[in-house]
Protein backbone atom coordinates (compact mmCIF):
# COMPACT_ATOMS: atom_id res chain seq x y z
CA UNK A 1 0.00 0.00 0.00
CA UNK A 2 2.78 2.39 0.90
CA UNK A 3 4.72 1.66 -2.29
CA UNK A 4 1.63 2.19 -4.42
CA UNK A 5 0.95 5.57 -2.86
CA UNK A 6 4.56 6.70 -2.78
CA UNK A 7 4.96 10.26 -4.02
CA UNK A 8 6.47 10.67 -7.46
CA UNK A 9 9.16 13.30 -7.90
CA UNK A 10 7.95 15.22 -10.95
CA UNK A 11 10.73 17.82 -10.83
CA UNK A 12 12.99 16.03 -13.36
CA UNK A 13 10.15 15.79 -15.85
CA UNK A 14 8.98 19.39 -15.34
CA UNK A 15 12.43 21.00 -15.56
CA UNK A 16 13.50 18.71 -18.41
CA UNK A 17 10.32 19.46 -20.37
CA UNK A 18 10.80 23.20 -20.03
CA UNK A 19 14.43 23.05 -21.19
CA UNK A 20 13.65 20.76 -24.12
CA UNK A 21 10.67 22.83 -25.22
CA UNK A 22 12.68 26.06 -25.10
CA UNK A 23 15.43 24.43 -27.16
CA UNK A 24 12.90 23.44 -29.82
CA UNK A 25 10.93 26.69 -29.83
CA UNK A 26 14.08 28.78 -30.33
CA UNK A 27 14.04 27.56 -33.93
CA UNK A 28 10.82 29.52 -34.52
CA UNK A 29 12.85 32.70 -35.00
CA UNK A 30 12.01 34.33 -38.31
CA UNK A 31 14.51 33.78 -41.09
CA UNK A 32 14.69 32.99 -44.79
CA UNK A 33 15.75 29.38 -44.26
CA UNK A 34 13.44 28.77 -41.32
CA UNK A 35 10.07 27.13 -41.47
CA UNK A 36 7.27 28.06 -40.74
CA UNK A 37 6.06 31.43 -41.91
CA UNK A 38 2.35 31.29 -41.06
CA UNK A 39 0.34 30.61 -37.84
CA UNK A 40 -0.54 27.08 -38.97
CA UNK A 41 3.15 26.28 -39.33
CA UNK A 42 3.92 27.68 -35.89
CA UNK A 43 1.21 25.52 -34.36
CA UNK A 44 2.71 22.41 -35.99
CA UNK A 45 6.20 23.17 -34.71
CA UNK A 46 5.00 24.05 -31.21
CA UNK A 47 3.06 20.76 -31.09
CA UNK A 48 6.11 18.81 -32.23
CA UNK A 49 8.22 20.66 -29.67
CA UNK A 50 5.82 19.67 -26.89
CA UNK A 51 5.93 16.02 -27.98
CA UNK A 52 9.73 15.95 -28.28
CA UNK A 53 10.25 17.59 -24.88
CA UNK A 54 7.65 15.33 -23.27
CA UNK A 55 9.32 12.18 -24.59
CA UNK A 56 12.81 13.25 -23.50
CA UNK A 57 11.77 14.40 -20.05
CA UNK A 58 9.57 11.35 -19.32
CA UNK A 59 12.22 8.68 -19.78
CA UNK A 60 14.13 9.24 -16.53
CA UNK A 61 10.91 9.47 -14.49
CA UNK A 62 9.70 6.20 -16.02
CA UNK A 63 12.97 4.47 -15.23
CA UNK A 64 13.04 5.78 -11.66
CA UNK A 65 9.49 4.50 -11.21
CA UNK A 66 10.58 1.17 -12.74
CA UNK A 67 8.05 1.62 -15.54
CA UNK A 68 10.28 -0.04 -18.11
CA UNK A 69 7.40 -0.67 -20.51
CA UNK A 70 6.60 3.06 -20.60
CA UNK A 71 10.26 3.92 -21.20
CA UNK A 72 10.41 1.47 -24.12
CA UNK A 73 7.23 2.92 -25.58
CA UNK A 74 8.67 6.44 -25.40
CA UNK A 75 11.79 5.28 -27.22
CA UNK A 76 9.69 3.78 -29.99
CA UNK A 77 7.66 6.98 -30.25
CA UNK A 78 10.88 8.94 -30.77
CA UNK A 79 11.66 6.93 -33.91
CA UNK A 80 8.63 8.50 -35.58
CA UNK A 81 10.56 11.76 -35.81
CA UNK A 82 12.55 10.24 -38.64
CA UNK A 83 9.46 10.79 -40.79
CA UNK A 84 9.54 14.52 -40.07
CA UNK A 85 12.54 15.01 -42.34
CA UNK A 86 10.78 13.29 -45.25
CA UNK A 87 7.61 15.31 -44.79
CA UNK A 88 9.50 18.58 -44.57
CA UNK A 89 11.52 17.77 -47.69
CA UNK A 90 8.34 16.91 -49.59
CA UNK A 91 6.68 20.18 -48.55
CA UNK A 92 9.66 22.29 -49.64
CA UNK A 93 9.95 20.42 -52.95
CA UNK A 94 6.27 21.11 -53.65
CA UNK A 95 6.90 24.82 -53.07
CA UNK A 96 9.99 24.88 -55.28
CA UNK A 97 8.04 25.22 -58.54
CA UNK A 98 6.21 28.24 -57.12
CA UNK A 99 9.38 30.18 -56.25
CA UNK A 100 10.96 32.43 -58.89
CA UNK A 101 14.46 31.66 -57.60
CA UNK A 102 14.44 28.17 -56.13
CA UNK A 103 16.42 27.00 -53.13
CA UNK A 104 17.86 23.98 -54.93
CA UNK A 105 17.90 20.34 -53.85
CA UNK A 106 20.98 20.77 -51.65
CA UNK A 107 19.49 23.65 -49.67
CA UNK A 108 16.16 21.83 -49.26
CA UNK A 109 17.91 18.75 -47.92
CA UNK A 110 19.84 20.90 -45.45
CA UNK A 111 16.65 22.55 -44.17
CA UNK A 112 14.90 19.18 -43.82
CA UNK A 113 17.91 17.71 -42.00
CA UNK A 114 18.02 20.65 -39.59
CA UNK A 115 14.27 20.38 -39.02
CA UNK A 116 14.67 16.73 -38.02
CA UNK A 117 17.75 17.37 -35.90
CA UNK A 118 15.96 20.10 -33.95
CA UNK A 119 13.39 17.58 -32.70
CA UNK A 120 16.07 15.17 -31.53
CA UNK A 121 18.00 18.05 -29.95
CA UNK A 122 14.90 19.01 -27.96
CA UNK A 123 14.58 15.43 -26.73
CA UNK A 124 18.25 15.18 -25.80
CA UNK A 125 18.19 18.51 -23.93
CA UNK A 126 15.07 17.40 -22.03
CA UNK A 127 16.60 14.01 -21.23
CA UNK A 128 19.97 15.38 -20.08
CA UNK A 129 18.30 18.09 -17.98
CA UNK A 130 15.95 15.62 -16.31
CA UNK A 131 18.88 13.33 -15.43
CA UNK A 132 20.74 16.17 -13.69
CA UNK A 133 17.54 17.41 -12.00
CA UNK A 134 16.89 13.93 -10.58
CA UNK A 135 20.14 14.39 -8.65
CA UNK A 136 19.68 18.05 -7.66
CA UNK A 137 16.89 20.49 -8.56
CA UNK A 138 18.92 23.71 -8.66
CA UNK A 139 21.81 22.07 -10.46
CA UNK A 140 19.30 20.70 -12.97
CA UNK A 141 17.95 24.17 -13.69
CA UNK A 142 21.45 25.50 -14.30
CA UNK A 143 22.28 22.49 -16.45
CA UNK A 144 19.10 22.98 -18.47
CA UNK A 145 20.10 26.54 -19.31
CA UNK A 146 23.62 25.39 -20.23
CA UNK A 147 22.27 22.58 -22.45
CA UNK A 148 19.97 25.01 -24.30
CA UNK A 149 22.88 27.38 -24.98
CA UNK A 150 25.18 24.56 -26.07
CA UNK A 151 22.45 23.25 -28.38
CA UNK A 152 22.12 26.65 -30.04
CA UNK A 153 25.87 26.89 -30.54
CA UNK A 154 26.03 23.37 -31.93
CA UNK A 155 23.13 23.93 -34.36
CA UNK A 156 24.31 27.33 -35.59
CA UNK A 157 26.51 25.89 -38.33
CA UNK A 158 29.00 27.82 -40.51
CA UNK A 159 27.96 30.65 -42.81
CA UNK A 160 29.45 31.21 -46.24
CA UNK A 161 30.67 34.63 -45.06
CA UNK A 162 33.18 32.82 -42.83
CA UNK A 163 34.81 31.31 -45.93
CA UNK A 164 34.57 34.03 -48.57
CA UNK A 165 34.71 37.80 -49.02
CA UNK A 166 31.91 39.58 -50.88
CA UNK A 167 32.65 42.80 -52.78
CA UNK A 168 30.70 45.05 -55.13
CA UNK A 169 31.61 44.70 -58.81
CA UNK A 170 30.70 46.48 -62.03
CA UNK A 171 27.92 45.06 -64.19
CA UNK A 172 28.89 45.46 -67.84
CA UNK A 173 28.61 43.93 -71.30
CA UNK A 174 31.34 42.84 -73.65
CA UNK A 175 31.13 41.89 -77.32
CA UNK A 176 27.64 43.27 -77.43
CA UNK A 177 25.68 40.74 -75.39
CA UNK A 178 28.02 38.97 -72.94
CA UNK A 179 27.14 39.95 -69.37
CA UNK A 180 30.10 40.36 -67.01
CA UNK A 181 30.30 41.02 -63.28
CA UNK A 182 33.83 42.27 -62.80
CA UNK A 183 36.06 39.66 -64.49
CA UNK A 184 33.42 36.90 -64.36
CA UNK A 185 31.44 36.18 -67.52
CA UNK A 186 27.88 35.37 -66.48
CA UNK A 187 25.81 34.66 -69.59
CA UNK A 188 24.71 35.96 -72.96
CA UNK A 189 21.78 38.37 -72.79
CA UNK A 190 20.10 38.51 -76.18
CA UNK A 191 17.30 41.03 -75.68
CA UNK A 192 18.35 44.71 -75.81
CA UNK A 193 15.71 45.57 -73.21
CA UNK A 194 17.15 43.03 -70.77
CA UNK A 195 20.65 44.38 -71.30
CA UNK A 196 19.43 47.89 -70.59
CA UNK A 197 17.75 46.73 -67.36
CA UNK A 198 20.97 45.09 -66.16
CA UNK A 199 22.94 48.27 -66.85
CA UNK A 200 20.41 50.60 -65.21
CA UNK A 201 19.12 48.53 -62.29
CA UNK A 202 21.44 45.56 -61.93
CA UNK A 203 23.72 44.84 -59.00
CA UNK A 204 26.84 42.71 -59.15
CA UNK A 205 29.14 41.25 -56.51
CA UNK A 206 32.31 39.19 -56.60
CA UNK A 207 32.75 36.26 -54.21
CA UNK A 208 36.40 35.70 -53.26
CA UNK A 209 37.34 32.53 -51.35
CA UNK A 210 39.62 33.03 -48.37
CA UNK A 211 41.02 29.51 -48.44
CA UNK A 212 40.57 26.09 -49.99
CA UNK A 213 37.35 25.43 -48.07
CA UNK A 214 35.84 28.62 -49.43
CA UNK A 215 36.81 27.77 -52.98
CA UNK A 216 35.42 24.25 -52.63
CA UNK A 217 32.12 25.66 -51.40
CA UNK A 218 31.86 27.99 -54.40
CA UNK A 219 32.54 25.18 -56.85
CA UNK A 220 29.52 23.40 -55.34
CA UNK A 221 26.51 24.07 -57.61
CA UNK A 222 24.02 23.60 -54.77
CA UNK A 223 25.88 26.21 -52.68
CA UNK A 224 25.76 28.77 -55.46
CA UNK A 225 22.04 28.12 -56.00
CA UNK A 226 21.46 28.68 -52.29
CA UNK A 227 23.38 31.97 -52.51
CA UNK A 228 21.27 33.12 -55.47
CA UNK A 229 18.09 32.23 -53.59
CA UNK A 230 19.15 34.13 -50.46
CA UNK A 231 20.06 37.14 -52.61
CA UNK A 232 16.63 37.14 -54.25
CA UNK A 233 14.87 36.81 -50.88
CA UNK A 234 16.85 39.73 -49.43
CA UNK A 235 16.41 42.35 -52.18
CA UNK A 236 13.76 40.84 -54.44
CA UNK A 237 14.14 40.20 -58.14
CA UNK A 238 12.58 41.93 -61.13
CA UNK A 239 11.53 38.91 -63.13
CA UNK A 240 8.50 36.78 -63.82
CA UNK A 241 7.75 33.40 -65.29
CA UNK A 242 9.22 33.04 -68.77
CA UNK A 243 12.08 35.53 -68.37
CA UNK A 244 15.19 33.37 -67.84
CA UNK A 245 17.60 36.17 -68.72
CA UNK A 246 16.53 38.11 -65.63
CA UNK A 247 17.09 35.23 -63.20
CA UNK A 248 19.79 35.92 -60.56
CA UNK A 249 22.85 33.93 -61.45
CA UNK A 250 25.96 32.93 -59.50
CA UNK A 251 28.79 31.56 -61.68
CA UNK A 252 32.47 30.80 -61.43
CA UNK A 253 35.11 32.64 -63.44
CA UNK A 254 35.62 30.43 -66.45
CA UNK A 255 37.59 29.24 -68.32
CA UNK A 256 40.35 30.64 -66.07
CA UNK A 257 39.17 28.62 -63.06
CA UNK A 258 40.61 31.07 -60.54
CA UNK A 259 38.06 30.20 -57.84
CA UNK A 260 36.30 33.57 -58.05
CA UNK A 261 32.53 33.68 -58.47
CA UNK A 262 30.23 36.46 -59.58
CA UNK A 263 26.57 37.15 -58.89
CA UNK A 264 24.30 39.36 -60.98
CA UNK A 265 20.78 40.35 -60.01
CA UNK A 266 18.15 42.93 -61.01
CA UNK A 267 16.75 43.70 -57.55
CA UNK A 268 13.42 45.16 -56.54
CA UNK A 269 15.15 47.03 -53.71
CA UNK A 270 18.49 48.39 -54.81
CA UNK A 271 20.26 47.77 -51.52
CA UNK A 272 23.84 46.59 -51.90
CA UNK A 273 24.38 46.29 -48.15
CA UNK A 274 21.36 43.97 -47.72
CA UNK A 275 22.50 41.89 -50.69
CA UNK A 276 26.01 41.38 -49.32
CA UNK A 277 24.67 40.60 -45.84
CA UNK A 278 22.27 37.98 -47.22
CA UNK A 279 25.05 36.27 -49.17
CA UNK A 280 27.35 36.20 -46.15
CA UNK A 281 24.59 34.69 -44.01
CA UNK A 282 23.88 31.85 -46.44
CA UNK A 283 24.47 28.53 -44.64
CA UNK A 284 27.31 26.33 -45.83
CA UNK A 285 25.56 23.24 -47.19
CA UNK A 286 26.38 19.74 -46.01
CA UNK A 287 27.42 18.71 -49.53
CA UNK A 288 30.36 21.13 -49.46
CA UNK A 289 30.97 21.73 -45.76
CA UNK A 290 34.02 19.53 -45.32
CA UNK A 291 35.37 19.52 -48.86
CA UNK A 292 38.81 20.95 -49.58
CA UNK A 293 40.69 21.32 -52.83
CA UNK A 294 43.99 22.74 -53.89
CA UNK A 295 43.84 24.94 -56.98
CA UNK A 296 47.11 24.01 -58.66
CA UNK A 297 46.36 26.43 -61.50
CA UNK A 298 46.46 29.39 -59.12
CA UNK A 299 49.74 28.15 -57.65
CA UNK A 300 51.34 27.90 -61.09
CA UNK A 301 50.20 31.42 -62.00
CA UNK A 302 51.52 32.77 -58.69
CA UNK A 303 54.86 31.08 -59.32
CA UNK A 304 55.10 32.67 -62.77
CA UNK A 305 54.32 36.08 -61.24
Amino acid sequence: MSSASAAVNWNPMIVGFIAGFISRVLYLRSGQSHNPGYPSGYIIQIAIGVIAAMIGSSVIVSLIGKEFTAATFLTLAATQFFNVRTNERHTLEQEESLILVGRGAGYIEGIALTYEARNFLGMLVALATSVVTAWNLWLGMAAGLAFVILGEVFMAGPKIGELIDVEEAEVKFDKGSLLFVGPVMMMEVGLPDSRQRFLEDGLGVILKPRDTRGESALWNIAQRQAIAHQAAVAVGVQKDVGYPEQTPLCRMEMPKGTGLAGLAIIPVERNLEALIKAIRNTPVLESGKWSKMHNTKNKKEAARG
